[in-house]
């Protein structure tokens, strides 16, 4: 096993979470730039979204990343807000399927990184490298 760890596919194998990783939050940096005005239009009466809007703001380029993931995870995930009170479920209906899509994808791939490399770095770990 140690072979493996002194080779290129080593290498590649503890790479390959970042560059997934990377691509998810590209994705949530596309979206808090091309789509977040018309999540934010989508969600007009949602208290959960004016708070995070208020929290965070949308002017920079910080804020728009944060608030954009942190509105996508409630959008994937919706069901404890709703019965909260804190987002509207037809609000919630309404957002278009092509942002609900590039949200699913983008959460995905974040996770998936996170996951391989908690995976490779227990592996590594465990063959003592």
């Amino acid at each position: 096993m140690t072979e493996f760890w002194n080779s290129w596919w080593a290498f590649f194998f503890m790479l390959a979470p970042f560059v997934i990783g990377s691509l998810g939050m590209a994705m949530i940096l596309v979206m808090a730039y091309r789509n977040l005005d018309m999540i934010l239009d989508t969600f007009p009466n949602s208290e959960y979204v004016q708070r995070q809007k208020m929290l965070w703001g949308n002017s920079g380029l910080y804020s728009r990343f944060i608030l954009t993931s942190s509105l996508a995870a409630v959008a994937l995930l919706p069901k404890g807000h709703i019965k909260r009170g804190e987002l509207d479920e037809n609000e919630v209906r309404n957002l278009p399927h092509f942002i609900k899509r590039r949200m699913l994808i983008a959460w995905w791939l974040c996770f998936v990184g996170m996951a391989w490399l908690c995976l490779a770095v227990g592996l590594l770990k465990l063959t003592g490298n």
